[in-house]
C-alpha cells in the first residue's frame, strides 16, 4: 500500500516535498501506525528553514517526532491488544544498558559513547535519524509506543511530547508547586511550563518576554500565569524579593547573567532554550548566592507518561496551547504559521487524506 510523507530532502532552506512510499513488511518488533496528528516542533522549523546545527540529521528525512495515531497492525512478537489503540510515540530509542538508561535518564543515552562535545544524544531517533511521523503511516518499534487515554484529544496528544520537554524542565526545580518561578520566553515550551505549573496548583508564576511577544504573553495570562512582563526592568520594584527559580525557554545568551540578579540566594536557573552562543556570569555571584545552574534536555518515558496523565485532566490547560490545526495537504502553510510565531503550537491533522 502506498502513502504520502513530508520529506526534508537536504539541509537546504525549505528543500521539502511530499513523497510517495510503500508500506514495507513489518519486522517482528514493529507496529504500523495510522497517523492522526503531528505537532510542529521548533527543531522541525529549524530543519525546514535550513538552520545550522543539524549536520547530524540523516537526510532525506520524513520529519515529525510529536506523533499520535492508531495502531492498525503489529509484528509477530508484539502483543495483539495494541491493535486499534490510540497511542503517541517516544522518539528516543535508548540502549537500555548504560548507566543513564539504568536510572531512567534515557534522554542522556549515547550508547556508552562518551562525547566531549554534547551533541544531541544518539538515542534521539524518530524524526531526526529515522523516518518521523509527518506521513499518513509510520512504522514504530513497539518499545516506543505509549497508549493514551480516550480523554486526551488528538491535538493535545500531538503536542504532548513538547509538553514532556517542559515537564522535564519543571522537575529540575524541587518543590516547584510552592516556589516563585519566572518563566522566560512565551514560546511553546515556555507556555507548556506555565500550563503544567498552573495545573499542578502553583499560583506564583510570572512570565517574561519581549514587546513582540505581547499576544503570547496574554495567552499565558489566560491560562493562569499571575503576571507578565516585556522587560526585566519592570520586574524590579521596592517590594521585589527575588525568584526561587527561573526557567529560561528563550535560549538568549543575555538571560543567565540577568537571571543571577533576579534569583534569591539558593535559587535555581534552569536552561531549556538551546543556543550555541557563549555567555558569562559573575562567578562571585554564583558562589555567594549559592545559585544552581542546570540544563534540561528532551524527555524520559516516565516524564512523558506523567504528562499524558495530566493531559486527561481538565485542570491542565493544554488544549489552549493549540494555536492552529492544518490538514496534511497544507502542512507547509502550518510551517510558515509556526515560523511567524503564532500563539502556541501548530498541529498537522490527518483526518483528510491528500
Amino acid at each position: 500500500m502506498e502513502y504520502q510523507a513530508l520529506v526534508k530532502c537536504s539541509p537546504k532552506k525549505k528543500d521539502i516535498q511530499f513523497t510517495t512510499y510503500t508500506i514495507p513488511t513489518l519486522k517482528s518488533n514493529e507496529c504500523l501506525l495510522k497517523v492522526n496528528a503531528v505537532g510542529i516542533c521548533g527543531s522541525d522549523l529549524h530543519m525546514y528553514d535550513g538552520h545550522d546545527g543539524y549536520s547530524w540529521v540523516n537526510y532525506p528525512l520524513v520529519l515529525g517526532h510529536e506523533v499520535t495515531g492508531k495502531i492498525i497492525d503489529v509484528g509477530a512478537e508484539v502483543e495483539q491488544f495494541l491493535v486499534n489503540k490510540r497511542v503517541v510515540i517516544n522518539p528516543y530509542k535508548s540502549c537500555g544498558i548504560c548507566d543513564f538508561c539504568k536510572r531512567g535518564d534515557t534522554n542522556c543515552c549515547d550508547f556508552n559513547n562518551y562525547k566531549y562535545i554534547k551533541t544531541p544524544t544518539e538515542a534521539l531517533r524518530y524524526g531526526f535519524r529515522e523516518a518521523g511521523g509527518m506521513a499518513e503511516y509510520m512504522i514504530v518499534d513497539s518499545n516506543n509506543i505509549i497508549v493514551i487515554d480516550d480523554a486526551v484529544t488528538d491535538e493535545v496528544a500531538a503536542i504532548s511530547e513538547a509538553l514532556a520537554v517542559s515537564y522535564t524542565a519543571v522537575l529540575k526545580v524541587p518543590d516547584y508547586v510552592n516556589k516563585t518561578i519566572l518563566i522566560v520566553g512565551p514560546g511553546p515550551i515556555g507556555l507548556g511550563v506555565a500550563a503544567i505549573l498552573v495545573g499542578e496548583g502553583n499560583r506564583k508564576i510570572h512570565m517574561l518576554g519581549v514587546a513582540q511577544d505581547q499576544s503570547r504573553l496574554e495567552l499565558a495570562q489566560e491560562i493562569g500565569v499571575q503576571a507578565i512582563f516585556t522587560s526585566a526592568n519592570d520586574l524590579m520594584h521596592e517590594e521585589f524579593s527575588g525568584y526561587d527559580a527561573i526557567i529560561d525557554c528563550s535560549g538568549h545568551p543575555s538571560i543567565p547573567s540577568e537571571a543571577i540578579r533576579l534569583l534569591k540566594r539558593g535559587g535555581q536557573l534552569v536552561l531549556v532554550g538551546i543556543n550555541a552562543a557563549k555567555f558569562s556570569v559573575p562567578m562571585d555571584q554564583i558562589v555567594r548566592g549559592e545559585i544552581m545552574i542546570k540544563g534540561s534536555y528532551g524527555i524520559t518515558p516516565t516524564n512523558y507518561k506523567a504528562v499524558l496523565q495530566m493531559a486527561a485532566n481538565p485542570a491542565y490547560p493544554f488544549q489552549q496551547l493549540v494555536a492552529q490545526t492544518v490538514p496534511f495537504c497544507e502542512s507547509l502553510d502550518g510551517f510558515e504559521s509556526a515560523l511567524n510565531k503564532v500563539n502556541g503550537k501548530v498541529v498537522i491533522d490527518f483526518k483528510e487524506e491528500i
